[in-house]
């Protein structure tokens, strides 16, 4: 049976004094939110673990911090778009795969995804930053 460990992280990424609030893809802000989604599915396919896993993060980003909740009641779904297409082992490691950046009051968040089907610890080493939107 094949096990899929996935890990995303879900970070700021305002660029400093920039009053149109872009992001930039390189760009972590200390000190402003981030959220780490550590998962393992133990489905055989990876189209079933990778839904497992977006069901999964859907439910658990209720306990994010407070910024980072809002992106799901921004009522877009466009996390999930993105990472229904990078949240795979082949597409992880792909900047242009699910790109997808959200602005939420005064912040901009973008994520990064890592797929390993051999440990956690290379699920962290594949996780990659994806290009914004």
């Amino acid at each position: 049976m094949a096990v899929h460990y996935y890990n995303l992280k879900v970070i700021s990424c305002r660029d400093g004094g920039n009053p149109n609030i872009t992001g930039v893809i390189t760009n972590s802000v200390s000190g402003r939110a981030s959220w780490n989604f550590l998962f393992t599915s133990t489905d055989v396919t990876g189209t079933a673990a990778k839904t497992e896993f977006l069901t999964a993060m859907d439910a658990s980003i209720d306990n994010a911090p407070e910024h980072i909740k809002l992106l799901k009641k921004s009522g877009t779904g466009s996390l999930n778009a993105a990472l229904n297409v990078s949240a795979t082992p082949t597409n992880d490691g792909v900047a242009t795969s699910g790109p997808w950046s959200e602005r939420v009051g005064k912040d901009m968040f973008r994520y990064e995804i890592g797929v390993s089907t051999t440990s956690a610890a290379d699920a962290v080493t594949k996780r990659d930053a994806h290009n914004l939107a």
